[in-house]
């Protein structure tokens, strides 16, 4: 009896006391909550500490942001102008959008396809604010155009928005007085505003140039060069990465014949989405159309499906903190 009542309390241990169990769902909650998937966290670091040393040194924003005069020499200007916020505000901004869209697109791709894809897009925002800038300049014999710095982390947050496009299109905005938007209306939402914020600024190249060339690199890359898992790449089949998408309906009949003239050049073959869409869907194992399967559209589907299944557990476990902190403040 006396051995039994020594191992009794291993066996069976007491119960947690409720304030105990409360503050361990608590901080586990908490811990979840602020989880950040590892290249998600570097990307995070790396504009901090870019915006510490060009605060810290004007010397520095010289040599890191775009400065088309000088790109010749300091070629690195194409990979970190992109990288370098100088405002306080942007910076909080463009943290938050990484954190929210990497937690997203991250765990969907792998941590090397998506340091992969930023640094794509990194390099096109880039290259094509330089190119831009030079016609720019040609066109209006400005020199002092070629030695204004720029910069900003809207171009890749405009990919990064693409990229969640993609894997979750129909998935709403998990934000409050958002709901009624889809993940599908973020990029344009996102190109509008900074449309805006130039016309207000007078900044047309960096804040409208950035984020159209990084939404436009991202659909490209995401649309025609990206690797996959089954060995295909790109993802040329997908309804919702159609460049006719991204435009209101009636903007997308007209541009409709244009872009499948594009889409037949890059993929070597011309696509009627109809027709394709309806043998899909009637489960034919291949069209009239060379390369098109169903095994196209299954991908895209369990992409589709992982991103809101992804969103779907979130949603979960924010209502289930929510119903413990409400029975914790009930007690």
């Amino acid at each position: 009896q006396r051995l039994m009542s020594e191992i009794e309390p291993i066996l069976n241990p007491p119960a947690a006391p409720a304030a105990a169990a409360d503050g361990a769902t608590r901080i586990g909650a908490f811990i979840e909550r602020i989880k950040v998937p590892q290249a998600t966290r570097a990307t995070v670091a790396i504009l901090i500490a870019m915006f510490l040393c060009g605060a810290a040194s004007p010397e520095f924003v010289a040599h890191v942001a775009l400065v088309p005069g000088r790109t010749i020499p300091y070629m690195w200007n194409v990979f970190t102008a992109s990288w370098l916020e100088v405002n306080p505000l942007g910076l909080i901004v463009s943290c938050a959008a990484a954190v929210l869209a990497g937690r997203i697109v991250e765990p969907a791709v792998s941590a090397k396809e998506y340091c992969r894809f930023l640094a794509v897009c990194t390099a096109c925002v880039g290259c094509a604010a330089f190119v831009s800038m030079l016609f720019v300049y040609y066109g209006r014999r400005d020199e002092k155009l070629l030695y204004e710095p720029f910069c900003g982390f809207h171009g890749v947050v405009a990919s990064l928005l693409v990229a969640v496009r993609q894997l979750m299109p129909d998935a709403p905005v998990n934000f409050r007085g958002l709901r009624t938007l889809k993940c599908r209306h973020l990029p344009a939402i996102h190109l509008g505003a900074m449309t805006l914020l130039a016309a207000v600024l007078g900044r047309y190249l960096e804040k409208f140039g950035f984020t159209f060339f990084g939404a436009y690199a991202a659909w490209a890359y995401l649309r025609y060069y990206q690797p996959r898992p089954d060995g295909q790449v790109g993802d040329p089949d997908s309804e919702h990465m159609e460049f006719v998408s991204f435009f209101p309906a009636p903007v997308a009949a007209v541009l409709g014949p244009f872009a499948d003239g594009a889409h037949a050049c890059c993929c070597g073959r011309r696509v009627s989405r109809a027709a394709e869409r309806r043998q899909l869907h009637d489960g034919l194992g291949r069209s009239d159309k060379p390369g098109v399967t169903t095994r196209d559209a299954e991908e895209a589907r369990r992409r589709r499906e992982r991103g809101a299944k992804a969103l779907a557990e979130r949603l979960a476990e924010k209502q289930r903190q929510r119903e413990a902190a409400a029975a914790a403040e009930a007690v």
